[in-house]
């Protein structure tokens, strides 16, 4: 049996233990792979309502006056006018135009500013916004263990959470009431799908937790939301994301604002975009068998042009999808391609994500 003091477990997991999940091993985290049937959490996050643990995501509390200049001047997207209430996704990059993390950026009242970051990524951000304090007034606190993280996903998800969510534009904030607890909720679709994020105090996660699963949010594991994570084309932090990346490639252009001022990277990001140079692109492959790994090869012709990142069971395809890095010439829709995994090919064809039904 896994020793789970080696690693994380989050506010959640005593409950989700007594409700049947069966546990794994994700990045560092011990968190529920299934709550039994997880093609019936699949449906649920389709054409409802599910709930999900991400409390292995990082959360941090950024104070001072000036919090938001000094982000907005890190990271790709104008965040400078926001106003409580208000949020926007961004992307931390280096000075070589590369991924450090993709953030949530969420103004709360009082001037205090909410970030989440991708799991095991908080100390980094920390770091990367410390390198660049030059007597600035700005406080960050790491308060990924005093709170838990819980998205409600599906259709159905606003209509559960009340009219003040429901109402809500991509990235809005607001407080509500969920069983005489309150929370912060913001709409982020995380799952490239209808989906808020909820915000509890750690203290009160599982009376959260039960809370909405009695008002019809079905419990969903990393199993159900990863396929829906793939299907939708969500890149995901250490898979899609990450310091070989730029956000071009990872099809990140609505985290981009290319009229903003300077910030660390900007050159090579713009450069890439004015002079079309981006030289490979994120995309779905359809697999027509088999159960290749990530990072199996990509070839057209015996010719490499790509390397797979995630794959799972599509029950939108009836057969595997994987995402993956393709070289531009190589990545239109209806592009076949050969698979080469464990001295083995098999065949895949580029498709558009996300996946529509039917």
């Amino acid at each position: 049996m896994q020793d789970t003091d080696l690693i994380k477990t989050t506010p959640l997991h005593a409950a989700q233990a007594k409700a049947g999940a069966v546990f794994a091993s994700f990045d560092g985290w011990y968190l529920p792979r299934a709550f039994g049937d997880w093609s019936r959490e699949y449906a649920a996050a389709r054409e409802g309502a599910a709930v999900v643990d991400r409390s292995n995501f990082g959360r941090l509390r950024i104070t001072g006056a000036d919090a938001l200049d000094l982000l907005n001047r890190l990271s790709t997207n104008n965040l400078i006018d926001l106003g409580p209430g208000e949020g926007a996704s961004t992307v931390l990059t280096t000075n070589k135009g590369r991924i450090i993390d993709l953030l949530l950026v969420v103004a709360r009242l009082g001037g205090e500013l909410l970030v989440v970051t991708s799991p095991g990524a908080a100390e980094k951000v920390v770091e990367w916004i410390d390198l660049y304090t030059f007597g600035e007034d700005i406080a960050v606190q790491d308060v990924t263990e005093e709170t838990a993280l819980l998205s409600v996903v599906g259709p159905s998800a606003g209509d559960l959470l009340g009219p003040g969510v429901r109402s809500l534009g991509l990235y809005g904030a607001c407080e509500i009431d969920v069983a005489g607890i309150r929370l912060s909720a913001v709409r982020t679709d995380a799952f490239g799908t209808t989906g808020y994020d909820v915000l509890a105090p750690a203290s009160q996660a599982e009376e959260a937790w039960d809370a909405l699963a009695r008002m019809g949010a079905v419990p969903m594991g990393e199993d159900a939301a990863e396929t829906l994570r793939v299907e939708q084309g969500v890149p995901r932090y250490g898979r899609e994301l990450g310091e070989e990346f730029n956000p071009l490639e990872a099809e990140l252009l609505s985290s981009i604002s290319f009229d903003k001022g300077c910030y660390i990277g900007q050159e090579v990001v713009v450069r890439l975009n004015t002079y079309d140079k981006v030289q490979k692109r994120l995309v779905g492959v359809a697999l027509d068998s088999g159960e290749p790994e990530p990072e199996a090869r990509l070839e057209v012709d015996g010719k490499e042009v790509g390397f797979l990142t995630s794959v799972v069971d599509s029950p939108l395809l009836g057969h595997p999808l994987a995402l993956g890095y393709v070289r531009r010439g190589y990545s239109e829709a209806g592009q076949e391609v050969d698979v080469r995994f464990q001295g083995r090919l098999s065949k895949g064809r580029m498709v558009e994500l996300p996946l529509e039904r039917g």
